[in-house]
């Protein structure tokens, strides 16, 4: 009986490992198989994967990255002119990481998209828009909107 008991909760646990240890990544998303542990540990030890990913949950992690365009709409903040003026604005952004490219990604900023998305890309779009935005007077900024907003993609 203590046997059969002990038998049951060993092949229990090997199920629930395997049910833990497993991730499909869906299409449109690339996965990133990272190691945490052992000689090759960290970002330099980066996988791409695919479909269902078997991994070590203790010592590995899956992160997995949209590769199909996202349209991303930031809240308003505000800007001033050359000449003082203060201007609202509310970016959109379309983004598509390239198929292949989302491990440099990950290596240069170690999170999940979403937080790169809201994090660093938000911080580098209202610099670019602070940056130009203050190159231009008002009245440029009024009557060559098309220059403006080359000037700023």
């Amino acid at each position: 009986m203590i046997k059969k008991l002990v038998l049951f909760l060993f092949v229990s646990l090997l199920c629930m490992g395997g049910l833990t240890s497993c991730e499909r990544i869906d299409a449109g998303n690339e996965g990133i198989l990272v190691t945490l542990y052992g000689v090759d540990r960290g970002v330099d030890q980066i996988s791409m994967c695919t479909g269902w990913v078997w991994y070590n949950p203790v010592t590995q992690q899956v992160y997995e990255y949209p590769t199909f365009v996202q349209q991303i709409d930031y809240p308003a903040f505000k800007m001033n002119a050359k000449d003082g003026s203060e201007f609202t604005l509310d970016p959109t952004v379309s983004l598509k990481i390239k198929t292949g490219k989302s491990p440099y990604v990950f290596k240069r900023y170690r999170k999940e998209l979403k937080d790169v998305i809201n994090g660093p890309l938000y911080t580098y779009i209202m610099d670019c828009y602070r940056i130009e935005i203050n190159k231009f007077t008002t009245d440029q900024i009024v009557s060559n909107r098309e220059a403006v907003e080359d000037a700023v993609e």
